[in-house]
């Protein structure tokens, strides 16, 4: 875990076979983080981490399974005419049936430690394998059936962490996406706003502890979106993603800065993996700190930006603006906003 986090509800080394109540229950936006190793001397050759509806999770009258996460590492066939099954299998179960099985390749490796990332979105779960984006999976049941995970089989679990915060559904809808927060004193809910989204922070600006938090696809067809901190037309933090295109091979990239009486500073372009994928849901989390912003996608952490002298203080920030091509951008999200005040952080959620 990253050291933005506050409270993070988790639970830690737990014994295999393990069933909980979700924390904080299902929602959009909502992440389920399982850090495990696969055992390599047990007799099970398969484990199981499933989202489930309810508390009945083995035998002739289980509960629904809204999501059923199966690596498998079989070592011998079924049959003479068949193969071991070694693929990963998502499923559901309804009503005690199973459902069409979904199959991808299964990069894991028994004796060897992995992270499963399970994001929750409107339509469908995604599901990333150590850092990498495994599968989708559109819902088969609606996600507030969901009540418990469970998990079963050939793996030792060190972590299951839940991330993100839940809207308030007491929040008033508002139709205009430039919007004041200065009165704010609850949760708020901004449906579909437009590009370029003007949103006016609190009288505290972006004070380290506050984070907002992103959900976005990038079409196909896009090429840039940017996020910007900043106190008038002075850029405290300036995030430009820049898309890979295949036509002139430009690749993907991340360009960090800041503004000095309206100059550009000197870029930052410092990145491991490119993190976004077009036509791929991606979550974005932008958290302050004690020394500047961490930006995280999917989970992990992909790039910092330490504060600048030459810029106003974070505090002094009073807006935040999403920017991108006219036509391109407007069509590269799906939106739902929410913001909480007063507290130690803030959450905005765009699906």
């Amino acid at each position: 875990m990253d050291n933005c986090d506050f409270s993070v509800p988790a639970h830690r080394n737990v014994s295999v076979p393990f069933a909980s109540d979700i924390l904080d229950g299902v929602f959009p936006g909502k992440a389920i983080l399982v850090k495990g190793t696969v055992l390599a001397s047990v007799p099970d050759q398969r484990f199981v981490i499933d989202l489930c509806c309810g508390i009945l999770v083995n035998g002739d009258h289980r509960d629904d399974k809204a999501l059923h996460f199966n690596p498998r590492f079989d070592s011998s066939a079924i049959s003479l005419f068949s193969k071991p099954d070694r693929d990963i299998v998502l499923n559901s179960l309804i009503n005690n049936v199973w459902g069409a099985e979904q199959r991808c390749a299964n990069p894991l490796e028994k004796g060897r430690p992995f992270v499963v990332r399970i994001l929750i979105l409107r339509d469908y779960f995604k599901v990333s394998l150590n850092g990498k984006h495994l599968s989708d999976f559109i819902h088969r049941i609606p996600i507030d059936r969901i009540k418990c995970i469970y998990v079963q089989g050939c793996v030792a679990i060190e972590l299951i962490e839940y991330q993100g915060t839940c809207p308030r559904p007491s929040s008033p809808t508002l139709s205009d996406p430039s919007t004041d927060s200065s009165n704010l004193n609850e949760s708020i809910e901004i449906s579909k706003p437009e590009i370029p989204f003007i949103f006016s922070l609190p009288f505290d600006g972006f004070a380290p502890s506050r984070e907002v938090f992103v959900i976005l696809t990038p079409l196909l067809n896009a090429s840039y979106f940017a996020i910007n901190v900043l106190r008038g037309t002075e850029y405290i933090f300036h995030m430009r993603v820049d898309l890979p295109n295949q036509i002139d091979r430009k690749r993907g990239a991340i360009v960090r800065n800041s503004t000095t009486d309206g100059v550009w500073q000197s870029e930052e372009r410092q990145l491991g993996r490119f993190p976004f994928t077009l036509g791929v849901t991606s979550d974005l989390k932008i958290a302050a700190v004690a020394q500047g912003f961490k930006v995280f996608v999917d989970g992990a952490s992909v790039c910092d930006f330490t504060f600048r002298a030459s810029a106003p203080p974070p505090t002094e920030a009073n807006r935040l603006t999403i920017v991108g091509d006219v036509g391109t951008i407007g069509k590269t999200f799906h939106f739902q906003i929410w913001l909480d005040y007063p507290i130690t952080c803030f959450a905005l959620c765009i699906l």
